[in-house]
């Protein structure tokens, strides 16, 4: 892992964004990419319009300006929380550029090895974020979700939440570099113990990385998806984790969160510790 891409949006994860990517790159000796994408339609439309003489709604000229305003105010609040930060990260740029969120995260995404993005959600101007959907989707990497508030420090467990798909797979073979640094690491799947796939391979493939883990297993009977991601989260709280472990589930232009399926969307919402995500 030597590319970190952290979305610096300037929104309420910005502080978490900056401080997990720079965490993560002082244990990988990684470059970071601090990138800033000024989007005025990534916050909405914005607010009224007034009526034409024609009759037609036309936008309020004022309201743009307020847009701009905010705009202005998020880079500034990432380059202010960036250069806070910058001397711990020698190896690290800020990169501030206008576009479409979601394409420009999507195409620096694809020539990194991780891509760290804040919490969706908390964000009040932007509640589904246009960059973390296209982070998960479009990017072919893997998505680090840093919740607000998260302070740098040691990762000593880590939960793997394994469903033996090929989303879960993905999100396995990515963390390996991160797991490296757990003292303890528990592979761990949820679900009715006749239908829980075996979990044993997993800890097989990581002792041939030199990563000792254990299995362990939750049962929610029939439970919803969102049931299944709230055992996730209590699991990984009750293990006073660091790291959560999964695959993303779903596709863009399901009618939920972020087009991401239950399970996924209540835990990436929900979790208080980061969450390393593959789709």
């Amino acid at each position: 892992m030597k590319c970190i891409l952290a979305v610096a949006d300037g929104g309420a994860a910005l502080g978490s964004v900056v401080q997990t990517a720079g965490f993560l790159a002082g244990l990988a000796q990684a470059h970071v990419d601090f990138l800033h994408v000024r989007d005025a339609a990534s916050l909405g439309r914005g607010g009224a319009a007034i009526a034409s003489p024609a009759g037609r709604e036309t936008a309020v000229p004022i309201l743009m300006t307020k847009n701009e305003a905010a705009l202005a105010s998020r880079a500034a609040a990432a380059h202010a929380c960036y250069d806070q930060l910058k001397s711990g990260m020698p190896q690290s740029r800020f990169i501030d550029v206008e576009g479409t969120e979601a394409s420009v995260v999507a195409a620096y995404g694809r020539v990194s090895d991780l891509i760290v993005v804040g919490r969706p959600g908390t964000d009040q101007l932007k509640p589904e974020p246009p960059h973390v959907q296209a982070a998960i989707f479009d990017s072919a990497r893997p998505v680090l979700v840093a919740p607000p508030g998260w302070h740098a420090a040691p990762i000593h467990v880590a939960v793997v939440a394994w469903n033996g798909s090929a989303q879960a797979a993905r999100a396995l073979g990515y963390a390996v570099p991160l797991l490296r640094h757990c003292a303890k690491v528990t592979v761990l799947s949820v679900g009715t113990e006749a239908q829980r796939p075996d979990t044993a391979p997993v800890v097989g493939y990581l002792a041939r990385h030199g990563i000792q883990a254990a299995e362990a297993g939750i049962d929610v009977g029939s439970g919803s998806a969102r049931s299944r991601g709230r055992a996730l989260i209590n699991h990984a709280n009750s293990a006073k984790a660091g790291l959560l472990v999964m695959g993303a589930y779903g596709r863009i232009g399901l009618l939920r969160f972020l087009g991401l399926g239950g399970a996924t969307g209540k835990v990436i919402t929900s979790c208080p510790v980061p969450v390393l995500l593959a789709h």
